[in-house]
């Protein structure tokens, strides 16, 4: 019988995310190994595997999951239903605070979303507001 996931599946694969994100930013994605995650993970590197494919997947995930949650704050702020200005103040003030905890992530998904292959590299533009 196969082995089910972990309860905390969901969250080691955020972890390391932000780990490989800080990484990326730092070191730039080329200049980053899947060791160099594993270890800033806490993982060993077979470990890490069993997460992610490869490196290639954590940046699309990245950049993905990045663009995912601006999407899902314009979405919420444009359902709040505010006046004009109202509605530009909050979506600059829940932008602004976005960015403060993500820019790691920002920074690889505009710096690295160039080394993404062919539809990859179109899908972060598809789906942003």
């Amino acid at each position: 019988m196969p082995r089910g996931r972990a309860k905390n599946y969901d969250d080691q694969r955020e972890l390391i995310l932000a780990r490989a994100a800080t990484l990326f930013a730092n070191r730039g994605y080329p200049g980053t190994s899947m060791n160099e995650v594993a270890q800033a993970s806490g993982l060993s590197k077979a470990t890490l595997y069993h997460y992610y494919d490869d490196k290639y997947a954590m940046l699309v995930s990245i950049a993905e999951g990045h663009v995912q949650r601006l999407h899902a704050l314009v979405t919420e702020v444009t359902a709040e239903r505010l006046q004009p200005q109202a509605h530009l103040r909050e979506l600059i003030n829940r932008i602004v605070e976005e960015y403060a905890g993500a820019q790691h992530a920002h920074r690889v998904l505009t710096e690295d979303v160039r080394l993404r292959d062919g539809d990859d590299r179109a899908r972060p533009q598809e789906r942003s507001p």
